[in-house]
């Protein structure tokens, strides 16, 4: 996986490349138009531990059966998101990193109805941050803050104090080594009452009760998931019996 560094500097050209091509005044109007939107973290702040699935393309028969199994929501990039908004009713988190207000645009328009931003892009400035949070919640995105550490937690919170956090299982993109210890210790700094989700390295009922035990409100499971049988693969992290 590319470093932190590397994908914002490609992000920020391919942002670039677009807004050549179509002016973010264009984006604006046209999401002016547009009708309020369901928020994303509503459908996974239930009082057991959600599921979200990520896919890469709006296949129809995947977003059927998601919905069937009760599939909280997805989570997918910019490129499927349009596709995938028109073919389901589950709400659609953005994966993509967002390092530029047209990019929040970008997915409204795309039917996304929540966005993650990475305390880590941000290097400290609180402007930037602010400015980006600020501008998602005005277009009616839900905004959920992605920590790495205590330190992150403890910025983001005097800086914004957002509803929601998404905390990485694996300790870091270059190792991608799963280490659910650090996921424990990283939750206890986050202030009760707050919308938590999990990424990485969830595939067994244990791992799920502990991270529910933990305060985690939802999982969000990667495309391994949706290839095999979906169904088969959420009865048994819920723990239910064939």
């Amino acid at each position: 996986m590319a470093s932190l560094d590397k994908r914002l500097s490609s992000t920020r050209r391919e942002v670039e490349e677009r807004r050549s091509a179509r002016p973010i005044d264009q984006l604006e109007r046209a999401v002016s138009q547009l009708k309020p939107i369901r928020p994303f973290t509503e459908s996974i702040a239930g009082e057991e531990i959600s599921f979200v699935q990520r896919v890469k393309t709006a296949d129809r028969s995947l977003l059927e059966l998601a919905e069937e199994v009760d599939v909280s929501g997805l989570a997918a990039a910019l490129d499927p998101l349009g596709a995938l908004a028109g073919e389901t009713s589950l709400p659609v988190l953005l994966t993509d990193m967002i390092v530029d207000p047209y990019q929040l645009y970008e997915c409204r328009l795309a039917g996304a109805g929540g966005v993650v931003l990475i305390a880590a892009a941000f290097d400290g400035d609180d402007g930037r941050l602010e400015d980006l949070y600020g501008v998602a919640s005005s277009v009616d995105l839900d905004v959920i803050v992605e920590v790495a550490d205590e330190d992150e937690i403890e910025w983001v919170l005097e800086v914004l104090d957002p509803d929601s956090f998404l905390v990485r299982n694996r300790d870091s993109e270059e190792s991608g080594v799963v280490d659910f210890e650090r996921t424990y210790s990283l939750l206890e700094e986050v202030p009760a009452g707050k919308v938590v989700l999990s990424q990485g390295g969830v595939r067994e009922r244990e791992q799920v009760t502990q991270l529910e035990r933990a305060g985690v409100d939802a999982v969000i499971l990667g495309p391994w998931a949706a290839a095999g049988d979906l169904a088969e693969t959420l009865r048994h992290l819920r723990g239910e019996a064939r």
